[in-house]
């Protein structure tokens, strides 16, 4: 039998789980004996920082991306599954309210969560690829992730347990983005929320949120949240086993917003 907490302690609990400075010139650090590229030293806007000066890939990024996506660990979100030499040393996710987190701390946090146990038939389904017009080194496409409860769901370290329901999960389709280096290693990677929280049966939840719905446990998830952000930065103090942003000093360089977790824009 699942146990049932009051509404602020699943949340803390699930949150366990999961799913800066100044100047803008650094030599990113690449397994690749190939070249180096600097990043843009003024860029209009921060993050086009990413576009590399003006620079063209040499390489195809759909196709990259589609390989990239189509690995065993990406489907089923087991990310210790996937090949290191896909990511940049100075590789960041970000989500609504997940990061800016390094791909160390996200690896140890999707661990924690064992999804692999609890929905062993996850499947991300991807399409719709397309590469971003005003940057050719990224890549936009949609996912949709189907899945089954078959086993017990549990968040390393803590007490949150939900037993097999045998439920389905299907999520609206989400939007994500890759963004790759000249030496075509992924240094960011973004999701955002449904296209259409109407759709699927997770109640308008994707990623790890939707798969949480289907297993009985309801969480929010909303940007902005003070109750939510306070319990995020109190798990950050804590260093819990999963967390939801990295520490600033473990954040590379790049990386220039000082809002963390479900913290609102910054900049």
């Amino acid at each position: 039998m699942m146990t049932v907490y009051n509404r602020s302690a699943p949340m803390l609990a699930a949150l366990l789980l999961l799913l800066p400075s100044t100047s803008f010139s650094f030599v990113p650090t690449t397994n690749s004996a190939a070249k180096t590229t600097q990043l843009a030293a003024e860029p209009s806007q921060w993050l086009d920082v990413l576009k590399w000066d003006g620079a063209q890939p040499d390489f195809d990024v759909l196709e990259l991306a589609k390989k990239y996506t189509a690995e065993p660990g990406y489907k089923s979100f087991t990310l210790r599954k996937i090949p290191t030499d896909y990511y940049s040393k100075d590789y960041i996710f970000r989500g609504p309210i997940v990061g800016p987190i390094n791909r160390k701390d996200l690896i140890q946090t999707n661990n924690a969560f064992a999804i692999d146990k609890s929905f062993p038939d996850l499947d991300r389904q991807t399409f719709g690829y397309a590469i971003d017009p005003e940057n050719p080194f990224r890549v936009l496409f949609f996912e949709r992730w189907k899945a089954t409860h078959t086993g017990e769901f549990s968040i390393g370290g803590t007490p949150i347990t939900a037993p097999a329901t045998g439920n389905s999960s299907i999520s609206p389709v989400m939007p994500f983005s890759i963004t790759f280096n000249p030496e075509g290693k992924i240094v960011y990677e973004t999701l955002t929320t449904a296209v259409d929280r109407f759709e699927g049966n997770t109640m308008g939840k994707v990623a790890v949120f939707g798969l949480l719905e289907t297993a009985g446990i309801s969480l929010d998830n909303n940007v902005g949240d003070p109750v939510l952000v306070f319990q995020q930065k109190l798990n950050r103090f804590l260093n819990g086993i999963a967390q939801t942003y990295s520490k600033a000093e473990d954040v590379p360089r790049w990386w220039k917003s000082k809002a963390v977790a479900a913290e609102k824009n910054d900049m």
